[in-house]
């Protein structure tokens, strides 16, 4: 089975193109956000958030000097406020991985309410079509219940979703997680009706 990072990065490929705008709510080493850039290329924008100065230098340090990111030294509970509204809806792709920073104080971790919010406002900001992945570790104190939280806050989401749930391989109970939700678009008939489109 391939690493969950792997399937995310693959899922989001699928769907993310060249010249969009895409965000890394969790920047941390700056991968996704790395990631993210070479998908959607030197006409596209990658808006990449973490609350410690450190890891957006670690970011900073590992995407180079590019003119088409914009690092953010805030909650990924901000999102909705942080993007400028002109890209409201037409976000192609926000990826997190929850947790804590790999090489870092490992007190400092996400949480329940900050990471509820910012896949609300996250799902706002997606465009149709547009997907979100959401990678939990949960070997760390709070982890099990920040995974539990997310699940339930995906399943409130709307009947507009495509989700899918891979547990990563592990012999104990602290299995990492990852959904991957794409926001399904919905037909001219079906917006004049409020029926919603379940499809992929």
């Amino acid at each position: 089975m391939p690493r969950l990072t792997e399937i995310a990065h693959s899922a989001v490929r699928a769907v993310l193109t060249n010249g969009e705008v895409a965000i890394d709510a969790t920047a941390g080493n700056g991968w996704d956000t790395q990631f993210l850039l070479e998908c959607v290329g030197r006409q596209g924008h990658v808006f990449a958030f973490d609350i410690q100065p450190q890891a957006l230098a670690a970011t900073a340090a590992r995407i180079g000097d590019v003119p088409n990111v914009t690092l953010l030294a805030r909650n990924h509970a901000e999102l909705r406020n942080a993007i400028p509204t002109k890209y409201h809806g037409r976000i192609g792709a926000v990826m997190f991985n929850l947790g804590y920073w790999p090489g870092s104080d490992h007190a400092i971790t996400t949480t329940p309410p900050s990471t509820l919010a910012a896949i609300t406002a996250a799902w706002e900001l997606l465009r149709d079509g547009g997907i979100l992945t959401i990678l939990a570790y949960t070997g760390h104190p709070g982890g099990a219940e920040e995974a539990a939280a997310v699940e339930q806050q995906l399943r409130r989401l709307g009947n507009n979703v495509a989700m899918e749930a891979i547990e990563g391989q592990a012999s104990t109970k602290s299995a990492p997680r990852l959904w991957i939700v794409r926001k399904c678009p919905l037909s001219a008939t079906e917006e004049q009706s409020g029926t919603l489109n379940y499809g992929a």
